[in-house]
């Protein structure tokens, strides 16, 4: 059953005030997944995001902010498009897919 109105009023309120979450995103233990531990250890993952820039759901300097030098995500390949909105995987998922399958693996390059 979807919730609405009055009801997903009172969920949302009652999430907004939860105050003992977990931490959500460790930087930590991204940062090694992807770059790995520093030890010695090659990458232990391989990953790519593609970054719509006139997406209006997702803040542009926010998602850069992540796979920057530095960044938890710094590892992470980024093609920025503005090709695509928010619905770039319901409108295109094959082909955006694909893409970031084949940067993943760096069987292409997307400059970013």
């Amino acid at each position: 059953a979807e919730l609405s109105g009055n009801g997903m009023r009172m969920l949302s309120q009652t999430l907004a005030k939860k105050g003992d979450w977990a931490s959500l995103y460790d930087a930590t233990n991204m940062r090694a997944a992807l770059l790995g531990s520093g030890n010695g250890e090659g990458v232990k993952s391989k990953a790519a995001s593609a970054t719509y820039y006139g997406d209006m759901y997702v803040d542009f300097d926010c998602a850069m902010k992540l796979v920057q030098r530095g960044g938890p995500l710094e590892g992470v390949k980024v093609w920025v498009t503005n090709e695509y909105q928010h619905s770039g995987l319901r409108d295109d998922g094959a082909a955006i897919v694909c893409k970031l399958v084949s940067m993943a693996k760096g069987s292409i390059h997307v400059p970013s």
